[in-house]
Order: C-alpha cells, then structure tokens, then sequence
C-alpha cells in the first residue's frame, strides 16, 4: 500500500487542476465585476475546488499517477466548462439542434477515452505538468490583478461626494403637504405599440388609449439612443446625456447618487426605491445608501444559488441541463414575487405621510417569461422563448393591465394629484422576432397635473422628463436639451 502511495506521489509537483478548477468563475466574475457581488464567487469556487480535487484523487488511484490523473482532470475541466458555450454554438450555427440527452453522454464518452489513453501512455507528463503549472499561475494572477486593480479603483471613487444641485430650498411644512408625489415607473424592454402591432399583431390602444382618458401625454415619437438600461437610468435620473461605460462602476453611481434625487430630497421628499433582479448590484449597494426607503422583494427567500451570476456561470457548464430543473421553482417565485409585492406595494404608497420621489425598475416584459397574460404560470422552458411570440406578448399585455390597475389607485388615493412617468428603457432587441432598429422606439407617458401638455412635442427625449417637470412645478431653469443627442 506504502509503495501505491509512492508510485502515484512519484514525479513533479502537480496543483494546475485546482487552479484550473477556479479560472473560469474567476475570469466571468472579472467581466461582470461592475454587476457582481465579491460574495457570489465563494460558493461556486469552494464547490468547483472541492469537486476537482475528489475527482483528482479518485483518477490518481485508478491511475496510480498524479500527473496523470491531473491531466485527465483538467481535460474534464475544459469538458465541463465549455459544455454550455458548445451547445449555444451548434445551436447558432444552424448545425443541428443538440439534446443534452445526447451531447452530454457524447461528451463524456470522449472524455473516458481520453483518460483510457492516458492511463495507457508510457510518458510520465513531466514537461506538461509544468506546462499547465506555469500557465495556471499566469492565468489566475491575471484575473486577481483585475480584481484588485477594480478595487483599487472603487476605493479611489469612494471619495467623490454626489453633485449637489444649484438650489437647495426646503419647502416649509405647509407647502410639504401640497407638493406631489413623483412616481417614476420604468419597464424594461416594453415595446413601442407601433412594433407590436407590425411584428406581434397586437393592437396596444386600449391601454394607451387609457392613460390618455385619465389625461396622461403620449409621446408617440420618443426614442432612445442606446439599447443599454444603466445608461439610460443614469441619463434620466441625472438629465443630461452621458458618455459613461454602460456597465461601469461610474454608471452605477450615477444612477443611485443621481441630480433627479438630491434635487428632490432637498425640497423634502423622500427616496423610495424599489430594487429588482436586474444584475446591476453594485447600483443596488449604493442606492442603499442614499434612498431612505429600500425595498427588493427579490432578495428574500431565495439560496445563494438563485442569481444571474450562477445562472449565466452553471449555464456554461455540464450543469445546464439540470439547473432549470434544481433552481427553477425558486427561481419563478422569486421573479414572480419581485413583479407582484412591487406592484402591491406601489398601490399602497399614498398612505405614506409627506411627499415622496418613488423610482422602481420593473424587469418586466423583458424575460424570464414567467406570467402569461393573466398572470398564468410559464414552463421555465420558455422563460426565454423569444421566437415563439405569445411568450413577450403574454408577459407583456400582463405588465400592461397590472400598470393601468397601479395607475388608477395612485390617482384615486392621492391627495395632491400626483406625477407619474412611465417610460421603457428601451423597445425590443433584434435578438427579439423584430427589425433592427424597433429598440429605439419607447414607451413614454407622462401624468403631469396642471400642465399645459399640448405645448409638449411628441418626439421629447427621455433625458428632458425631470427637466421639464422641474422648470414647471419647482421653479427651476433647465432648458430642455436637444431631442437628437448620441
């Protein structure tokens, strides 16, 4: 027995697997870092660690050699992580449409006789064990000097302060209990009802043709310049146009320590944010810090496996097939329940004593697919179902009732008229069945008591909304900057 122990611990120092075993969560985390919390990457590190090393010494006693075994590990590794990225790519290509009932086993099969060869060669992988070392190190140091160049980063930003508005007047208590409540209500991916009716036969106007009678202005001609939900936020919520990374720390911090925010709190209103599932976490931890009433129904009640980070990260790997299946329950009430107690809790908020800016993110129609048109369950088969178009149309015609529902109570139990903007971020992408350009078409319908809107040019910009409202409720000099910006 002495003597096996020998044999296999015979040869170089072998530990590359394990660092191979680390690499890709770390190289995703590095590309998502700006969206990602550090604290997401334990979990799957310590279990793709662990893993690796059971599979190590298991191979090392069949193959009595732990060079040996560490190379078929590694062949494994390679295997597993690029399962997803092989089944998308034979799927795009148009090659044939795999079934994990197939491609899984076939992918296996391969990888035994890799290791059936292996066990048979003659050579003592020496030179390829030190190989993979060396290229191991470089590879997991390339992606810990991102990560702490990113923090290092962060760290320096922590010192810049938010913008600070030019004027900072607080209304006394009287005129507190006249001003109105803003409500500021985006819906990702809600198309145009020009696109919906050319690309999903679906006639929109009963619902616009509703905010309409409740005195709501239509912008029909308003667009947006870039398909990209941070910028667009941080755009509006700071009215100017940014030339920001999209998905960048900077963005983020736009977006939570924002123009819109400070000018409002300073007048006395509260901050009331709904968080959401969009993976934009680190816009999440700092508007945490500045909104003085947080809400995120989707962070409660799920495991720490329940994330875009794990899902985008399993869905590459040998796990796929079997993710939906281990996850999806919580994964549809969690989506589910984030949509719902968001529009609940929405309704409720005129009771809330004095006036509030309320800001919330529906990810929703855009996918996961999880409401049909009356509220239905969907088969997380179809959660991103984008060719067969009832999925979209059901999520969104869902969204639609849900929203003039929301509507009618905030009219009704308000006070003080209240004003309220519905935009979409964006319309549909071209991934979706549409044409190339339908993302630029939006939603933007605005409530703004006592305002003259005929004066209102259909085709105004996204980024003017908290301009105009400001100039004409509050007083403030903010021209209105051109509708035609890049």
């Amino acid at each position: 027995m002495k003597q096996k122990l020998k044999d296999i611990f015979k040869g170089p120092v072998v530990f590359y697997p394990l660092l191979f075993a680390a690499f890709p969560i770390l190289f995703l985390y590095v590309h998502n870092i700006s969206e990602t919390l550090a604290s997401q990457l334990w979990l799957p590190l310590g279990v793709s660690v662990a893993a690796t090393l059971v599979l190590w010494a298991i191979l090392s006693l069949i193959l009595r050699s732990l060079s040996k075994a560490g190379f078929a590990t590694a062949i494994f590794l390679v295997f597993f992580f690029s399962y997803g990225r092989l089944y998308d790519g034979l799927n795009y290509l148009g090659v044939f449409v795999p079934k994990h009932a197939y491609l899984l086993p076939v992918m296996l099969f391969v990888w035994g006789y890799c290791v059936y060869f292996i066990g048979r060669a003659k050579r003592d992988f020496r030179i390829t064990t030190r190989m993979f070392n060396i290229v191991a190190v470089v590879l997991i140091a390339i992606n810990l000097f991102n990560i702490g160049s990113y923090q290092v980063k962060l760290a320096g930003m922590d010192d810049i302060t938010p913008a600070e508005t030019s004027e900072t007047a607080a209304a006394s208590p009287a005129e507190l209990s006249t001003l109105p409540d803003i409500y500021f209500i985006m819906l990702d991916e809600y198309a145009h009802p020009d696109t919906m009716k050319e690309y999903y036969d679906y006639d929109n106007s009963e619902f616009i043709n509703s905010l309409e009678d409740k005195g709501f202005f239509i912008a029909n001609e308003s667009e947006t310049q870039k398909p990209i939900t941070p910028l667009i936020i941080a755009q509006i919520l700071n009215m100017e146009y940014l030339d920001y990374e999209p998905w960048s720390d900077a963005t983020y911090r736009k977006m939570a320590y924002s123009q819109v925010a400070d000018f409002l709190k300073a007048r006395g209103y509260q901050y009331v944010v709904f968080g959401s599932n969009f993976a934009s976490y680190t816009w999440e931890k700092y508007v945490k810090d500045t909104a003085d009433l947080y809400f995120n129904y989707y962070e409660t009640g799920t495991t720490p496996w329940i994330s875009e980070f794990q899902r985008i990260l399993w869905s590459t790997t040998m796990l796929r097939p079997f993710y939906l299946y281990l996850t999806g329950n919580q994964y549809e009430i969690a989506y589910r329940r984030q949509t719902l107690y968001t529009l609940e809790s929405l309704k409720a908020l005129p009771g809330l004593e004095g006036p509030k800016f309320v800001f919330v993110h529906f990810n929703c129609p855009h996918e996961p697919f999880v409401f049909g048109p009356e509220g239905e369950y969907i088969a997380p088969a179809n959660w991103s179902n984008h060719e067969d178009k009832q999925f979209y149309l059901g999520q969104y015609i869902f969204i639609s009732t849900q929203i003039e529902a929301v509507v009618d109570v905030l009219l009704k139990k308000s006070e003080t008229p209240p004003i309220i903007i519905l935009q979409s971020d964006h319309g549909t992408r071209p991934g979706y069945p549409v044409g190339n350009d339908e993302w630029h078409k939006i939603l933007n319908a605005m409530y703004l008591p006592g305002m003259d809107t005929s004066i209102l040019d259909d085709d105004i910009s996204p980024v003017n909304t908290f301009r105009l409202i400001f100039s004409h409720y509050f007083g403030a000099d903010y021209p209105l900057l051109e509708d035609d910006q890049e």
